[in-house]
């Protein structure tokens, strides 16, 4: 690990992501994707209304396929 100490060149560059990436949601936007996930995957069911939010979130930051 001595080839990281201070005094050598710093060039880490990130590669560049595959795709485009998609704004981030915030935690409450993500807490209610697992809410709803979590109903599906067990069956059980799950809050339309809150479904709804979650489905204009998510179609407000993915483009469209056409």
């Amino acid at each position: 690990m001595d080839d990281l100490s201070p005094d050598s060149p710093a060039d880490f560059a990130a590669p560049a992501p595959p795709a485009a990436l998609l704004p981030l949601l915030t935690v409450e936007e993500t807490q209610d994707v697992l809410e709803i996930l979590a109903a599906v995957a067990n069956d059980a069911p799950a809050d339309a209304d809150l479904a709804r939010t979650v489905l204009m979130n998510l179609a407000t930051r993915v483009p469209s396929r056409d």
